[in-house]
Order: structure tokens, then C-alpha cells, then sequence
């Protein structure tokens, strides 16, 4: 059927507004606007059905008053109802409140909703935004079928045309750009022909960092309580904690603060035991601020009022404005990295320096520059899946403190147990120093002097 055909059809069965008309038609023609195109499609049936009525084919003109007759009545097309006065016809408005049959005039109303969503978003910093559409499903029900009965094959939905319009509308007004990708703020409107509200979802603020931790005894994160999950009981003194800070806590309130944000999520790349300092140039994380209302930070001010809070516990450095798509890479990256510790090692058995040092090439022969196995530990076999991990030792180092005292530099891949690397625990690391050496090793104090990454 020819398109100006399905205009006529279309309006012979209910009246819709020049933008739900040019949408019927949506992936017919670019760079114009659905309610350009609906324009368009009236003011081409008017100009045929009028050259028809003006060409004196007696059959021809009674089809052009017929059609200029819809669009008057139906289409309340005022060009059409000034041809036909003009030529001397009368006609009778249809449906004179001019309600759209699909929208209700939503389309032509769209300033209205305007107001809601500025009010909404007051006090929200953002630099670009993206509209979202729940639509009430009668809207939707209501199209479908009109479509499905006119065989309408070229439409767009209303949901897509409303969020378009919409975001142009918005963008101009506040002068920021849409953004389909990762908007900083989506404004997510349920919709229906009588009903309207407003849900804003903010996208988290990134900010990638490094951490030193300068003494031992903290974890990473925050660690809830075995007993109680995090709500509170006598073994953990009502705190829900197993342990009274962390790495996190001490550097995520003030960036919470600063961002208004509502709480924090801290990603790091890796991370050491609790009895384990990072120190070197530090570990890298990403601080996730979930629904900040700042955007807009003095990153060096963090780091010093952050720094000098935390002078004897905690250090961070290098901050810079992130995206959720590093921290999956620091998450990926961690287990590639190298990463160089030094450990204090107790010895069962004393030896001599000359003991040591033949031990030592032995231990570099079988260990450096090789690919360790390495079982699930005993001590996280509670929380980790058992399997073996192959992980790769670059180099070793060592010094001889005193009998049965050493100091190793080991640089290995990342993800290795350090821990087990040295004591084999009860063999389910092989090699292992302990194995090597023929005694007893223990890790007194263990350091993470630097990770490359």
C-alpha cells in the first residue's frame, strides 16, 4: 500500500498527532524528527488530493474531497480545512478535543514534565544524563495493537520517541550533553497517560589510587563478624567486626563526605593479610562512591587530609578520576602482576652463614625463574576453592641475619602464597623453601615491597 494510502487508513480510524504520526513511520527517511516527518506525510496527502481535485477527472475529484475531508475532520489539518472552504465544502470536526489517540497529547505536553525532573534533580552535580522510560502498559498495549491492525511495519516504539524527545528537550535546558554509554545520572520516568514520577539513578564516581599500609594488625576491608554477620554481639563487642579498622575505613569516609555520597565500595588489585604491610610505592585500588551527589573533587586535598589523619597507619598517593571498566582490569591484571616481598624467616635448627649461603643457590636452582604448585592453603581452605595454582617465582634473594634468622626478597607472580612458598604447608606447596632448606621454616614478618603494574 502506498504510504499516503496508510495516512488515509490511519486516520479513518482514529485522530493522532503529527509526532505519533511521523513515528508510524519511523525508519523511513534520516535527519528529521517524527513530528517533521508527520508534517511532512499531511502536507504530501493535502498537495496530491488537491493537484487530484484541481486535474477536472470527475472521479479523481469526488477521491480528493473524500481525503481532504479526512484530514479536515479527522487529521484537523487546518491547511486542508482552508482548501476546502476555499473551494466551498463543508466538513465537521471529529473528535474535537484533539486528543491523540496513542499519546494523549503527551508529545505535545512535553515542557510539563520538565519542572518535575529539574526539582528532582536539584542539588545533584552531573556532567551529561540519559533518559529511561517505564511506560504503563496500557500506552504500550494500545500501540501495539493499532500497529498490528494497520500493519504499521516501519514504527518506532513510544518508549524510544519519548525518551529522545524528552532528552532533547532536557539537554537544552540544562545545557549538558546525553549520554548512552555511561551517563553520570539517568533519569528513569514512569509513565502513563495520567500518572508521572520521576527515579534517578547516579552512577557510581571512581577514583583509582595506590595504598601503603604502614602497620600490621588492619585488612583491607572492612571484615563483619564471623559470629553475628555484622550486626552486633558479645564476640565482637557489639561492633560487628572482627577487627576495629581497616584500609578501607580509614580511607573511604573522607571521600564519602566529600561526595555526598551514600556509602563506598573498595576495589583493590589484590590484597596482603592482615598481618602483612604494603609498603614500596603501594597497591592499587579504586574507590567506588555509590550515589555521590559531587562530582567534582580536589583530589589532592583528599590525599593530604586523608594522609595526615592516617600518618602512622595509612598512606595513599597517585589519585585520579577512574570508570568501573578498570576496576575489572585491576581485578583481572592482579593475578599477572609481580610482586616483590621481603620476609623475616625463623629457622627450627640453627646453621652457620656458610650453611645459609649453600642452601640459598640451591634454593634459587630449584625455585627461580620456575613455575611453583601451590594447594589451596590450610588457612583460607574455608573460604577458597581447592585446587592447585601454578604461579611463577622470578627471583629470590636472601641474607643471613643470624642461626636461625633470615631476611628473603622474593619476586614472584601475583596471587602466589607467600607464606606457604616458605613453610610448605605439610607439602601442599612443592617446592618450597622449608623443603629445600630440610628444617622448619616460619614467617615471622612478611612485607609487600613493591607491585608492578
Amino acid at each position: 500500500m502506498h504510504i499516503l494510502e496508510k495516512v488515509q487508513q490511519i486516520y479513518k480510524e482514529q485522530y493522532i498527532c503529527p509526532f505519533c504520526l511521523g513515528r508510524c513511520f519511523s525508519l523511513l527517511g534520516t535527519q528529521t524528527t517524527n513530528k517533521k516527518r508527520g508534517k511532512a506525510l499531511l502536507l504530501s496527502l493535502l498537495m496530491e488530493s488537491h493537484k487530484n481535485y484541481l486535474s477536472g477527472d470527475e472521479t479523481a475529484r469526488e477521491n480528493a474531497i473524500k481525503n481532504l475531508k479526512i484530514l479536515a475532520e479527522y487529521a484537523h489539518y487546518a491547511p486542508a480545512q482552508a482548501v476546502l472552504e476555499k473551494e466551498g465544502y463543508d466538513y465537521t470536526i471529529r473528535n474535537p478535543e484533539k486528543k491523540c489517540y496513542l499519546c494523549n497529547n503527551i508529545f505535545q505536553e512535553l515542557e510539563f514534565y520538565i519542572n518535575p525532573i529539574l526539582e528532582k534533580i536539584k542539588g545533584i552535580e552531573f556532567h551529561n544524563f540519559l533518559v529511561g522510560t517505564s511506560l504503563d502498559p496500557e500506552i504500550g498495549n494500545k500501540e501495539d495493537r493499532f500497529k498490528a491492525k494497520l500493519n504499521l511495519l516501519e514504527a518506532e516504539s513510544f518508549k524510544s520517541h519519548f525518551n529522545r524527545e524528552l532528552g532533547k528537550l532536557l539537554s537544552k535546558t540544562l545545557d549538558k550533553p546525553t549520554e548512552f554509554t555511561y551517563p553520570h545520572l539517568t533519569i528513569i520516568c514512569t509513565l502513563g497517560y495520567e500518572s508521572f514520577s520521576i527515579n534517578l539513578l547516579i552512577r557510581s564516581l571512581f577514583i583509582y589510587g595506590r595504598y601503603k599500609k604502614l602497620i600490621r594488625g588492619i585488612p583491607q576491608t572492612k571484615w563483619p563478624c564471623s559470629k553475628c554477620n555484622g550486626k552486633g554481639c558479645e564476640y565482637c563487642n557489639y561492633t560487628g567486626k572482627m577487627y576495629q579498622t581497616s584500609v578501607e575505613e580509614l580511607i573511604s569516609p573522607e571521600f564519602i563526605k566529600a561526595t555526598q555520597a551514600e556509602n563506598s565500595k573498595f576495589h583493590g588489585a589484590g590484597r596482603e593479610d592482615i598481618d602483612v604491610r604494603m609498603l614500596g610505592s603501594g597497591r592499587p585500588f579504586i574507590l567506588e562512591l555509590v550515589n555521590p551527589k559531587i562530582r567534582t573533587l580536589d583530589l589532592a586535598r583528599l590525599k593530604e587530609r586523608v594522609n595526615n589523619m592516617n600518618e602512622v597507619k595509612v598512606k595513599i598517593d597517585e589519585l585520579a578520576y577512574s570508570n568501573k571498566d578498570e576496576v575489572i582490569k585491576i581485578k583481572q591484571d592482579a593475578k599477572n602482576t609481580k610482586k616483590t616481598y621481603k620476609a623475616l624467616v625463623e629457622a627450627d635448627k640453627k646453621m652457620d652463614k656458610n650453611d645459609f649461603n649453600e642452601k640459598l643457590e640451591q634454593l634459587k636452582e630449584k625455585i627461580e625463574g620456575k613455575i611453583i604448585h601451590q594447594k589451596t592453603p590450610q588457612r583460607v581452605a574455608h573460604r577458597r576453592a581447592d585446587k592447585v595454582r601454578k604461579k611463577k617465582i622470578y627471583k629470590i634473594s636472601g641474607s643471613f641475619l643470624k642461626a636461625n634468622l633470615f631476611e628473603f626478597s622474593i619476586q614472584t607472580q601475583g596471587g602466589t602464597y607467600i607464606k606457604e612458598l616458605i613453610t610448605s604447608d605439610d607439602g601442599r606447596t612443592i617446592p618450597s623453601f622449608s623443603e629445600i632448606f630440610k628444617c622448619s621454616l616460619n614467617c615471622k614478618e612478611l612485607d609487600v615491597i613493591n607491585i608492578d603494574y
